[in-house]
């Protein structure tokens, strides 16, 4: 079986149209210089810090809309053409960044690059389920997270000395990543979209789109599920930087502790995916969640460095364990035609999520520090109750598509 052959042998099974999105999200998210320094960018050109912030909001709304916008193109034209269309945009947009006059006009522009930045995301995850086998889905999303978090590790190192040049050379290194991303993607990812192999019942009774993906109340529980864990993921970058120096440490300290949660995740995440594969999904993600909910619950109680450093072994060790199951789940609740829809779903959730954990968590902070990490631990709590009820059930079909389907290949260019 696959999941017991060596992991470099199992890396070498995985398709070629794999690798390319690996490639892909490793260059994008290496450059994504834009959403880094785009406050910096903006104050520097004048703005106030609430105006640069204001702008920086737009972006998050508009990742939010081209989640569900990505999710309906993967779906309708094809997971290439949504990738291509993803990119380009977003090279274009990025690119006129520098250029623009005007808080309206500069706002209403990176908004537009986050709608075009994001997507693909859906395409990219739906076209992995499509060229993976199942048996090894588990580990090409724990590959695309690696290569993830490789390019967000290094990425801004790199951004920071082309700001210190140009604001101009930043944007455009943004951009260029972007199209060397677009550009793979039309020439070495297959065509075409997925086969219907049968129509469901839901889809026969009029639900289809986004409105069959809501009206499955599992995989709604899947989404609160993600919604609670990014929340309470969000506040290492929320309210752990603001109790690192509520407890005297300086900013060098938050760092390095970012620092071993990155080095963490290339380390230990595909070795323990191995394991974590074979076991029940929704078991291997709920244990996730809990030990998620005892990390950040116990940093309130930790002022010390070594003793922050170990709750966030705890929280890296609980990100390693039901990340990569929980980016591969949605595949066990979605029909072939509608695996776009439900990639773009989760994002959804992941939005929601990473939207408030920072306005929630930032707010019960001010008010009640250790009240605010017992909540972080509660919620967790909940995302661990609510996935242990996400089962994925069984579709009733009615009578089979008829016409020639557009097969997607692992190997087609």
């Amino acid at each position: 079986m696959a999941d017991t052959a060596p992991l470099h042998q199992r890396l070498r099974q995985l398709p070629r149209s794999a690798w390319v999105i690996f490639a892909g999200m490793f260059l994008i998210k290496f450059g994504n210089f834009l959403n880094v320094f785009l406050v910096l960018f903006l104050v520097a050109q004048g703005f106030s810090a609430a105006q640069a912030g204001l702008a920086l909001a737009v972006v998050g709304l508009g990742t939010f809309l081209g989640n569900m916008i990505g999710g309906t193109v993967a779906d309708r034209f094809g997971r290439r053409s949504a990738i291509a269309v993803s990119m380009f945009g977003s090279a274009a947009a990025t690119a006129a960044v520098p250029f623009t006059d005007g808080l309206v006009t500069t706002t209403a522009l990176v908004g537009l690059v986050g709608v075009f930045a994001q997507l693909y995301r859906p395409a990219a995850g739906a076209l992995l389920v499509d060229v993976v086998e199942g048996e090894q889905r588990v580990m090409a999303f724990a590959v695309l997270r690696l290569a993830v978090n490789v390019g967000m590790a290094v990425g801004p190192l790199v951004g920071g000395l082309l700001s210190a040049a140009s604001y101009t050379y930043l944007f455009a290194g943004d951009a260029l990543f972007s199209f060397a991303f677009g550009t793979l993607a039309l020439l070495l990812l297959p065509a075409g979209r997925p086969p219907k192999a049968a129509v469901t019942v839901s889809e026969a009774s009029g639900k289809g789109g986004y409105r069959e993906v809501f009206t499955d109340r599992p995989y709604v529980l899947f989404l609160l599920s993600m919604v609670a864990a990014t929340f309470v993921y969000g506040q290492a970058t929320a309210t752990l930087p603001l109790h690192v120096t509520d407890a005297g440490l300086s900013n060098t300290v938050y760092g390095l502790l970012l620092g071993l949660n990155a080095l963490l995740c290339v380390v230990i995440e595909l070795p323990l995916t191995r394991h974590t594969e074979r076991r029940d999904p929704r078991r291997v993600i709920a244990l996730g969640l809990l030990l998620l909910g005892a990390g950040m619950g116990l940093t309130g109680a930790m002022n010390a460095v070594w003793l922050l450093a170990l709750t966030v072994v705890l929280w890296t060790v609980a990100e390693t364990v039901y990340t990569p199951i929980a980016n591969a789940y949605p595949a066990e609740f979605s029909p072939a035609h509608l695996r776009g829809r439900y990639q773009g779903a989760e994002g959804l959730a992941h939005t929601l999520g990473g939207t408030l954990g920072p306005a929630v968590g930032g707010l019960l902070y001010g008010i009640n520090a250790p009240l605010h990490w017992t909540v972080c631990a509660a919620v967790a709590v909940l995302g661990a109750v609510l996935v242990l009820g996400a089962k994925p059930g069984t579709r009733q079909t009615e009578t089979p598509v008829t016409g020639t389907p557009e097969p997607v290949s692992a190997t087609a260019n």
